[in-house]
């Protein structure tokens, strides 16, 4: 059983740029450790094209599309189709594609003035 005051690496993920380091943690109800993705709704983070970052499992927003034409809409971004993984189909972090979602960059606001 892990120590809960210790956390242990699970995995580095690799996206937009940037590095994203998930840590087990331990679970006492459910007496197991679960890999702790960060949390992209409390505390934002965006690559530097102003696109927020996204983990599968996240819940979907009001911009949420299918994945697929014809489809129902998923109820969380993974299915969506706005949802791009970078490396590969199964990737639990990605950036979330829709321009509804994106924010203005500094240059970007620069150039406004």
């Amino acid at each position: 059983m892990m120590d809960p005051a210790k956390k242990e690496l699970y995995r580095i993920y690799r996206v937009g740029g940037r590095e994203f380091t998930v840590y087990l943690e331990y679970d006492e109800q459910l007496g197991e450790s679960y890999p702790a993705y960060p949390d992209f709704t409390e505390h934002p983070e965006y690559t530097g094209e102003g696109r927020p970052f996204a983990t599968a499992e996240q819940e979907s927003c009001p911009h949420c599309k299918p994945g697929t034409p014809g489809n129902l809409l998923p109820g969380d971004c993974g299915g969506y189709g706005w949802f791009y993984r970078e490396h590969t189909p199964y990737d639990p972090i990605g950036i979330c594609m829709s321009d509804a979602r994106r924010r203005e960059t500094k240059s970007e606001r620069e150039v406004i003035k």
